[in-house]
Protein backbone atom coordinates (compact mmCIF):
# COMPACT_ATOMS: atom_id res chain seq x y z
CA UNK A 1 0.00 0.00 0.00
CA UNK A 2 0.95 3.51 0.82
CA UNK A 3 3.46 5.01 3.12
CA UNK A 4 1.70 7.09 5.45
CA UNK A 5 2.26 9.29 8.48
CA UNK A 6 1.33 8.56 12.19
CA UNK A 7 -0.54 11.93 13.17
CA UNK A 8 0.66 11.51 16.72
CA UNK A 9 4.54 11.05 16.78
CA UNK A 10 5.30 11.54 13.38
CA UNK A 11 6.60 7.98 12.41
CA UNK A 12 6.86 6.92 8.64
CA UNK A 13 4.56 3.61 8.25
CA UNK A 14 3.30 1.19 5.41
CA UNK A 15 -0.34 1.48 6.16
CA UNK A 16 -0.84 -1.98 5.17
CA UNK A 17 2.13 -3.52 7.56
CA UNK A 18 0.27 -1.87 10.59
CA UNK A 19 -3.12 -3.72 12.10
CA UNK A 20 -3.52 -0.28 14.44
CA UNK A 21 -6.11 2.49 12.65
CA UNK A 22 -8.55 4.34 13.64
CA UNK A 23 -11.53 6.48 11.71
CA UNK A 24 -12.15 9.90 12.05
CA UNK A 25 -14.83 11.54 10.38
CA UNK A 26 -14.89 9.33 7.74
CA UNK A 27 -10.91 9.22 7.25
CA UNK A 28 -8.89 5.88 8.42
CA UNK A 29 -5.53 7.14 10.48
CA UNK A 30 -2.36 4.50 10.43
CA UNK A 31 -0.69 3.88 14.30
CA UNK A 32 3.41 3.02 14.77
CA UNK A 33 1.79 1.57 18.04
CA UNK A 34 -1.87 1.17 20.26
CA UNK A 35 -0.21 4.15 22.62
CA UNK A 36 -0.19 6.38 19.55
CA UNK A 37 -3.90 5.04 18.68
CA UNK A 38 -4.77 5.70 21.56
CA UNK A 39 -3.89 9.29 22.42
CA UNK A 40 -5.37 9.94 19.00
CA UNK A 41 -8.43 8.40 19.89
CA UNK A 42 -8.50 10.09 23.47
CA UNK A 43 -8.77 13.56 21.01
CA UNK A 44 -8.28 13.63 17.26
CA UNK A 45 -9.05 16.74 16.60
CA UNK A 46 -6.47 18.50 19.02
CA UNK A 47 -3.99 15.94 17.32
CA UNK A 48 -4.89 16.61 13.58
CA UNK A 49 -4.79 20.08 14.28
CA UNK A 50 -1.42 20.23 16.24
CA UNK A 51 -0.27 17.98 12.90
CA UNK A 52 -1.40 20.67 10.55
CA UNK A 53 -0.61 24.00 12.39
CA UNK A 54 2.56 23.88 14.26
CA UNK A 55 2.66 26.79 16.94
CA UNK A 56 3.71 28.20 19.95
CA UNK A 57 1.89 30.15 21.73
CA UNK A 58 2.75 32.22 24.86
CA UNK A 59 0.41 34.16 27.05
CA UNK A 60 -1.65 35.65 24.27
CA UNK A 61 0.55 35.27 21.62
CA UNK A 62 1.05 32.74 18.63
CA UNK A 63 3.66 32.29 16.37
CA UNK A 64 4.94 29.53 13.81
CA UNK A 65 7.06 26.82 15.17
CA UNK A 66 10.83 26.57 14.03
CA UNK A 67 11.79 30.16 13.16
CA UNK A 68 9.26 30.36 10.32
CA UNK A 69 10.18 33.19 8.06
CA UNK A 70 6.65 34.90 8.10
CA UNK A 71 7.00 35.05 11.73
CA UNK A 72 8.36 38.50 11.76
CA UNK A 73 11.12 37.36 14.08
CA UNK A 74 8.79 37.38 17.38
CA UNK A 75 10.65 37.70 20.57
CA UNK A 76 8.90 36.79 24.15
CA UNK A 77 10.72 39.29 26.92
Amino acid sequence: MARVIDPVCGTEIESDKTAVQSKFEGQTYFFCSTTCAREFDNNPREILERREAPHTTKGKFTAPKFGSAASGGLEFE
